[in-house]
This record gives C-alpha cells, structure tokens and sequence, in this order.
C-alpha cells in the first residue's frame, strides 16, 4: 500500500540467495561473485549491481538475516570469483595470474563440509580427502555452468584454499571460443 515490499526472508531459517541481487544467467560480460548452493546443485551470479559485482560480499547475496548471521550462513554456499579478462590484478596467495585472460577462482576449504555443515578435525585426513573431493566436484559443476557460455575470451579454474599449498591453481582451461560457434 505505501510502496514497501515484502522482505525476502529465509524458508524456514534456511538461508536463501537474493533474487533481487542474484541470477542464474550470465552473459561474460562482468566480473562477479557467486555462489554454488551445495544441497541444491545451483549456480548463482551476482547481477552487475552497477559495476560493483565483484566487490559485493557473498554474505550479502544471502536473504532472511543480516550482514553477520548470512556470514555463518554462507557456510552452506561455495563462493567463488569470476573476473573477466583484465579486470584483476595482483598475485593470488603468492601465484602470479595472467589477468589478460578470464579467471574463476573458487574458495575451498579443507576442514569444512559444505555438504553436511560440519568442521572435520585435522586428524581426520581420510575424511578430508573425501571432502576435498566432493568439493572438487562442486566446483565442476560452476566451471560446467561456466563453460556453457560463448566468450570470446580463454578462461581458467583455480581452487583456492586458505594457503598456497591447499590451493590448485590453472586446474582447467578453456580456450577462447570463435564468434558465431
């Protein structure tokens, strides 16, 4: 009646991506962040929020709470970087990027569990492999979404860790793909 909309709050105390902030669709045309909901297979992009995708927070793409509950709310969300040619620049954890090319970093984490919300003690190492592996599989299923896209540009996939060593840097590749095809 006097112009305000209905919040978009979490279903049932279960964090939700902001449709207003967030898409399914990208065109590869700005850089970004997003995130990949774990339990449900689902790749979000931040949309171009003018010019300022790529410097949005993920916890603010998440609804239902504020800035510091979306923060531990986030956990069940892979974030990850998407920046288009040139628009990076820097090392990443102490490796050099070619920022000439489009680069897709995603954020990984050894002793967390995206899947089941839970810490794995560093003793655990078999659990971690495990868990590793599932994330690894999460993120090829953004590099998928990714991949689907025409860009006139090469693209690459790092997995980032909290430290160089937990990291995978140039995982996968995609070279530029012809106008047209």
């Amino acid at each position: 009646m006097l112009g305000f909309g209905k919040r978009q709050d979490a279903i049932n105390g279960v964090p939700a991506v902001s449709a207003k902030l967030c898409t399914d669709r990208f065109n590869g045309k700005y850089p970004h962040v997003g995130l990949y909901d774990c339990s449900q297979s689902k790749v979000w992009v931040a949309k171009p929020l003018n010019g300022q995708a790529i410097r949005t927070s993920h916890a603010a793409l998440i609804t239902g709470a504020d800035n510091a509950t979306s923060t531990v709310w986030k956990d069940r969300f892979l974030c990850f970087w998407f920046y288009t040619p040139r628009s990076g620049e820097g090392y990443i954890l102490g490796y050099p990027i070619d920022w000439d090319e489009a680069h897709l970093l995603v954020r990984i984490d050894r002793e967390w569990d995206y899947d089941r919300q839970r810490v794995i003690p560093p003793e655990l190492t078999d659990q971690i492999e495990q868990n590793l592996a599932r994330q690894h599989r999460h993120a090829e299923r953004i590099w998928e979404f990714f991949k689907r896209g025409s860009y006139d540009y090469p693209m690459n996939l790092h997995l980032i860790g909290q430290r160089a060593t937990d990291s995978q840097f140039y995982l996968k590749r995609l070279e530029s793909k012809p106008k047209g095809k």
